[in-house]
C-alpha cells in the first residue's frame, strides 16, 4: 500500500490531462476527509490519540467502526478475538486518559454510553467500578494501564495490526501494475551490472595472454555448457505468502509481546505523570 499516495497523483494527472476540473477538485476534497489516511499505519494511530486526547468518545468508537467494517471485516474469522482485544484496549486508553487528567466527568460519560454495551463482556466486569476508586494507578487491577510500557506495546500493536491488515487487502489493478512495473525496473537493472560484469570478465589483459577469452567454449571441458545468466537471478517470492505468514505470526503473538519494549517504565505519553513500577504484560 505504500503507492497508494503516487497513485493518487497519477491519477489525479490523468483527470487534468482529460480536463476533468471539477473531478480534480472533488478528488482533492475526498483525499483531504479520507479516513484511510492512504492506509498509512502511522497517520491513523495518531488520528485514534486524537481523538482519546480531546475525549471524543462518538469520534473515537466511528473511527474504530470505519475500519472494523472496511478492513477487519475482510479478514479470517480467526483474527476476530485479537481485533476484539485491541477495540477494548483503545477504549481502556481513553479511560486511563481521562484518570490520569482528572476528567471524572469523561469516565462517568464513557460508562453511561458504552455500560449497557460492555456490562455482559466479562473482560469490563472489573471496570465499572473504576470511577469510585481513589488513586486507580495504585491498585492492582488498573495500574498497569498506567505504565508507558503499557501504552507504547498497545499502540505499536495496533501500528501493526493495521499496517499487516492493509497489505491482505485484495489490490486494486492499478497498483498491481505498478508494483509490477517497479519489479521489471529492478530487473532490468540487475540485467545490466550482470552484462557490465561479464564485459569486464572479457576485457583481455595485454601482458597475459593465455587469461583472454576465459569465458570462450575453446577454455572448457567438453559437454561443459555454459550457465545462463539468469539462473543465478533468485526467484521473488510471493508477497501475499509474506503477508499471509506475517499476518499469522503477528496474531499469535498479539498481547504477549508488551515485554518485549525495553527500558524502564517511564512517564506516560498522555500525561507527565510517573509511571507505575510494576508492570504487567496484558491488555
Amino acid at each position: 500500500m505504500s503507492c497508494i499516495q503516487q497513485m493518487d497523483e497519477l491519477v489525479k494527472e490523468y483527470l487534468l490531462f482529460r480536463g476533468f476540473t471539477t473531478t480534480v477538485r472533488a478528488l482533492d476534497a475526498e483525499v483531504k476527509s479520507d479516513k484511510d489516511k492512504a492506509f498509512r499505519a502511522n497517520k491513523i494511530v495518531e488520528q485514534f490519540v486524537h481523538h482519546i486526547t480531546l475525549y471524543d468518545l462518538n469520534g473515537l468508537k466511528d473511527y474504530w467502526n470505519h475500519f472494523d467494517q472496511s478492513v477487519f471485516e475482510r479478514l479470517d474469522q480467526n483474527f476476530t478475538p485479537a481485533i476484539k482485544k485491541m477495540e477494548n484496549s483503545l477504549l481502556r486508553m481513553y479511560l486511563i486518559n481521562a484518570c490520569i487528567n482528572g476528567k471524572q466527568e469523561k469516565v462517568q460519560e464513557f460508562f453511561e454510553k458504552l455500560g449497557s454495551e460492555l456490562q455482559h463482556q466479562l473482560e469490563w466486569k472489573d471496570w465499572f467500578v473504576l470511577p469510585f476508586i481513589k488513586n486507580p494507578e495504585e491498585n492492582p487491577t488498573y495500574m498497569v494501564y498506567f505504565t508507558r510500557q503499557w501504552q507504547d506495546t498497545m499502540l505499536i500493536s495496533l501500528h501493526n495490526l493495521l499496517a499487516v491488515s492493509f497489505q491482505c487487502l485484495p489490490q486494486p489493478k492499478l497498483t498491481t501494475h505498478n508494483e509490477e512495473a517497479g519489479r521489471v525496473t529492478r530487473l532490468q537493472a540487475e540485467n545490466d551490472q550482470l552484462k557490465l560484469k561479464l564485459a569486464r570478465s572479457n576485457v583481455c589483459d595485454p601482458h597475459e595472454p593465455a587469461s583472454c577469452n576465459i569465458l570462450s567454449s575453446d577454455n572448457l571441458p567438453p559437454g561443459l555448457d555454459l550457465i545462463d545468466e539468469f539462473y543465478l537471478i533468485p526467484v521473488d517470492t510471493s508477497p501475499a505468502d509474506n503477508h499471509s505468514r506475517s499476518f499469522r505470526s503477528f496474531i499469535r503473538g498479539f498481547g504477549t509481546n508488551s515485554s518485549a519494549i525495553s527500558g524502564s517504565l517511564n512517564t506516560s505519553p498522555l500525561s507527565g505523570r510517573r509511571a507505575s513500577s510494576s508492570p504487567m504484560n496484558r491488555f
